[in-house]
């Protein structure tokens, strides 16, 4: 543990060259990664408005989104989340211990594995599916959400072949072209409800079919995207079949928990869906455009953050090197909170004019809105807490333990479960939202107590006295930024659309200049850490 007296700013001038190297890695993966997932998120958000627009909220939409949902569930469980962080610990370890042949060996057991394993589920879903439709009689809407499932399912071999060979990029330093998956695949759906499908005849049923084809061959063309930058790295596709493999058994053991602790967020998503149904209409599309909204910094920032830190710490733990393992985790939650912590404040405070912006037409009306933005308040306020879980979950994956994780999960949870039941009656929706947050900030002091305690430990105190200071500049932002909206209000007009959205960037413009200022005032240091660590040159890599 460093001294009390330690300044934080020493965290990087203090340590040796492959300590701020470190540092220099993960926010430069991370800042490549949160440009890619920024740009998915906005092309997400233009996905959403095309299709409201073609297929509104007609009984072939929900049952497109509710198939399509399916196979996307089993992708988190399987592919992008658990898979990866099972198998890129495995994968540094043997990469730094063993070299290169033997982890391009061990990734080549795992991808026959993997793709043998779940073109057998495939095949026993499709004949399910096709069984379903044979001989039962379903309403149209169950109907069509099997027939879409048919076509659907199998993009989840895609994307979990897909997030496999994203394991391996990252292992190696090399995130762009694994980040353009997301990319891909909202420019296709775009496209298609755009300039293909109106071609398919006026039937919305059939529409949707159109669509899920050009999903499922989007899916296939992510994987196949990733392939050359595979092979540059001198990975070359084998079938290697090795059930006995030890570095395979060592992924199977650590794949169980982890699936389960992303079965925990499915779990918590469902109870709140569940009990949103309960309170009335209009309570789970409050909840979902509040977490649309909610998702876009967590997204750009924190999962890019946490996904670029994964091989980072697998690294250095591969090789013993806990000193920089503390440093970079501390250095990441420090950055972490840099940028999350102005951006819930920002949330807060415009929260209404942003989703009357986005949302606000049609039948989404003023009441609408409102409710929105209290969701959207509500869900800001535990923010820092989700995106310091996806710091922490890099830093327990890496050392190979997935199971303390999913046990706080579970208690985490529980709580939720316990605080909607209390919130939702006076607070209706907005009560499950902040339920969410509060079990989220809990979730987040469990890990940061256990983390210290099992794996090593960080500073609390510098930790403590940067989220104050970095607090008080975000909250000094806040004031500014609500000045700044009502001074600017003579400036536009409230009636058109461009100008009402200049009128917002105009206030986050004086805002984000302002927090720079604010964060200068409460010397909050780790602005320059994270200057210098875009500003170093890359060097070679793995």
């Amino acid at each position: 543990m460093e001294k009390s007296g330690h300044n934080v700013s020493q965290d990087l001038k203090g340590v040796n060259g492959s300590d701020a190297h470190s540092q220099h890695r993960v926010i430069r993966a991370a800042s490549l990664m949160g440009f890619w997932t920024f740009l998915s998120r906005i092309l997400g958000m233009l996905r959403d408005v095309v299709s409201a627009r073609s297929f509104g909220t007609s009984w072939q939409w929900d049952a497109f989104i509710y198939a399509f949902m399916i196979p996307n569930f089993f992708r988190r469980l399987v592919g992008e989340g658990a898979l990866s962080s099972a198998f890129i610990p495995v994968y540094s370890e043997t990469l730094a211990q063993k070299g290169r042949e033997e982890a391009f060996r061990f990734a080549n057991v795992v991808l026959t594995t993997v793709a043998s394993g779940l073109l057998l589920f495939l095949l026993v879903m499709e004949v399910a599916l096709n069984v379903i439709l044979r001989f039962t009689t379903l309403p149209p809407v169950l109907n069509l959400t099997v027939d879409l499932l048919r076509i659907l399912f199998p993009y989840l071999w895609f994307v979990s072949l897909f997030a496999l060979g994203m394991g391996i990029s990252h292992s190696h330093r090399h995130f762009f072209i694994p980040s353009l998956g997301p990319v891909i695949l909202n420019t296709a759906w775009i496209a298609g409800v755009l300039w293909i499908i109106p071609n398919a005849g006026p039937e919305l049923a059939s529409q949707t079919r159109w669509l899920a084809v050009i999903l499922l061959w989007a899916g296939a063309v992510q994987l196949f995207v990733e392939i050359p930058a595979l092979y540059r790295l001198g990975f070359r596709i084998r079938w290697v079949w090795d059930l006995l493999s030890a570095e395979l058994i060592k992924t199977g053991k650590l794949l169980l928990p982890s699936i389960l602790g992303f079965a925990v967020v499915q779990i918590n998503i469902m109870v709140d869906m569940t009990l949103a149904l309960a309170i009335g209409p209009g309570a789970n599309s409050s909840l979902w455009y509040g977490t649309r909204l909610m998702q876009f910094p967590l997204g750009i920032f924190a999962i890019a953050m946490g996904t670029a830190l994964l091989p980072a710490i697998s690294h250095h733990m591969a090789k013993n090197e806990i000193d920089q393992v503390r440093r970079t985790m501390s250095f990441s939650l420090r950055a972490i909170f840099l940028i999350i912590l102005p951006s819930s404040v920002g949330l807060m405070v415009l929260g209404k004019p942003i989703v009357q912006i986005l949302f606000e037409r049609g039948e989404f009306d003023a009441l609408s809105t409102v409710r929105t933005a209290t969701v959207l308040l509500c869900y800001a306020v535990g923010l820092f807490a989700y995106s310091g879980q996806k710091i922490f979950a890099a830093g327990f994956h890496a050392v190979q333990d997935t199971r303390t994780p999913v046990q706080i999960g579970v208690v985490a949870l529980i709580s939720n479960v316990v605080l909607n039941l209390i919130l939702m009656v006076p607070l209706r929706e907005a009560g499950l939202a902040l339920a969410t947050s509060l079990s989220g900030i809990l979730q987040f002091v469990l890990l940061l107590i256990i983390y210290q305690k099992r794996i090593a430990r960080l500073d609390t105190r510098i930790l403590v006295l940067s989220f104050v200071k970095i607090l008080f500049a975000a909250a000094a932002m806040g004031a500014l930024c609500v000045g700044a909206f009502h001074f600017l209000s003579g400036w536009f007009s409230a009636y058109h659309l461009l100008s009402r959205a200049l009128h917002i960037l105009s206030a986050v413009l004086v805002s984000i200049a302002g927090y720079f200022v604010f964060c200068f005032c409460f010397r909050v240091s780790e602005v320059k850490e994270v200057l210098h660590g875009l500003r170093r040159r890359p060097s070679k890599e793995v």
